[in-house]
């Protein structure tokens, strides 16, 4: 059956910088474009999702604001409750957002069971009152290292979720650069759920990039974009570049723009502006939403390793000098090694910047050929392609490591229901 005006929800958790909310809004993006008359409901706890231009038909359910500390543990953003308080509020607003909108198909970026298990009782309750509604986990390219994701996937449930709870395993990646299966130890259950859709294809800049290098007045100059995603631990490459910069031996033969993050503490960033002050050559943004169109002007994008940054950085084939987060997780680093393994970026490793060998970097990268990119880009078309055919009842097409089509087996077990076990816990519903 073709279902005429579908109903999607997508949750993302957004406790640290922007990127699961980035990557949902391109999803509900494509959607909308190819799916016609899907109506969709972002359940979020992003502190700026409403910065960004929305897709038609799309609403949105904000939950309360969490933060994640240095440690990876997780607390209130802003409100005066504990972390306990917090997650049992917005477990109750996600369940009565998805009762309202009694949604076709879910689809869960990549936490399966939500913040501390805040998904469960919604998963329990489409399991046991709506099971024709498609469940669909979101999976970026790289989790974590292969020991540390054994380990989390086994102590909160995600396996058991994976395994008789999610209909499809959206990749969003191509498994010839990370292969998630070997990787992971995913079973073969598991891993025929799978469909590797290729990494998301981030380009549809809204300025040209003469007018923006118009708007920062640098003429001919190269121009060095700096970026740190959300800025919530992004100071010191910031702090590096500016020292950087002022210890330049005579004038910057480059412009900079540098753009700190909505997430950065106000007082870090007052910090760095005073910096700026005393250097040449600067300018310094807290938020855009318009980012990639900054980024298709730039000669040279200097950031973090982040799956969104990364993507827009390979979409527009862009000379990059990455220098990944490796605390608390080491998802950046793998990343940023696997692609200056191919040549796509170049990498400093964090704990090597200093100003010195940050120039170095810089000018290394800036003389450099833009890179040639041969991955797969096409992500946001697969999964809007999976989506379409989970909604209609048909089989997606599932692709090999290489991307390429090969036949779905239609032979699942039984979705079982995991009893409930310690709450704490949370992994099980």
């Amino acid at each position: 059956m073709i279902l005429s005006k579908p109903r999607i929800l997508l949750y993302s958790h957004d406790t640290f910088g922007l990127g699961h909310l980035r990557r949902s809004l391109s999803i509900a993006r494509q959607i909308a474009s190819d799916i016609s008359g899907s109506h969709q409901l972002l359940v979020t706890g992003s502190m700026v999702a409403g910065a960004f231009g929305l897709p038609p038909r799309l609403d949105m359910v904000k939950l309360p604001a969490l933060s994640k500390r240095s440690s990876g543990k997780y607390k209130p953003r802003t409100l005066p409750l504990t972390l306990r308080q917090t997650i049992a509020w917005r477990e109750q607003m996600i369940l009565q957002a998805t009762i309202n909108f009694d949604p076709h198909l879910v689809l869960v970026d990549k936490v399966a069971a939500g913040v501390h298990g805040e998904l469960l009782p919604t998963l329990r309750h489409l399991k046991t009152w709506s099971p024709n509604t498609k469940l669909v986990l979101g999976m970026r390219d790289i989790e974590d290292s292969p020991g540390t994701t054994r380990a989390e996937w086994a102590a909160n449930g995600t396996i058991q979720l994976q395994k008789d709870v999610y209909d499809r395993i959206l990749f969003y990646g191509q498994r010839e650069v990370f292969d998630p299966v070997r990787a992971y130890g995913i079973s073969d259950h598991i891993a025929a759920k799978l469909i590797p859709t290729g990494y998301l294809r981030r380009a549809n800049t809204r300025r040209a990039p003469a007018s923006v290098r118009g708007e920062l007045n640098i003429d001919d100059k190269p121009l060095v974009l700096v970026t740190v995603g959300g800025g919530g631990d992004g100071c010191e490459i910031i702090e590096t570049y500016l020292d950087m910069l002022a210890a330049f031996p005579g004038e910057v033969p480059y412009h900079s723009l540098i753009v700190t993050g909505p997430l950065m503490a106000q007082k870090k960033r007052t910090l760095l502006r005073r910096s700026v002050l005393c250097t040449g050559q600067v300018t310094m943004l807290e938020f855009t939403p318009d980012l990639i169109s900054y980024m298709a002007a730039a000669d040279l994008v200097v950031g973090m390793a982040g799956y969104n940054t990364t993507c827009e950085i390979l979409s527009l084939e862009k000379r990059a000098l990455l220098i990944p987060r490796v605390r608390v997780r080491v998802e950046q680093l793998i990343r940023a090694e696997r692609l200056a393994e191919r040549g796509l970026v170049h990498m400093l490793h964090p704990a090597k910047l200093t100003p010195d060998r940050l120039k170095i970097a810089v000018e290394t990268a800036l003389a450099a050929p833009p890179p040639a990119v041969t991955l797969d880009m096409n992500g946001l078309e697969r999964i809007s392609n999976a989506i379409t055919a989970l909604l209609n009842g048909a089989e997606p097409v599932r692709t090999n490591r290489r991307n390429r089509p090969v036949k779905a087996s239609t032979m699942y077990e039984p979705m079982r229901m995991p009893r409930q076990r310690n709450r704490a816990a949370a992994i099980s519903i």
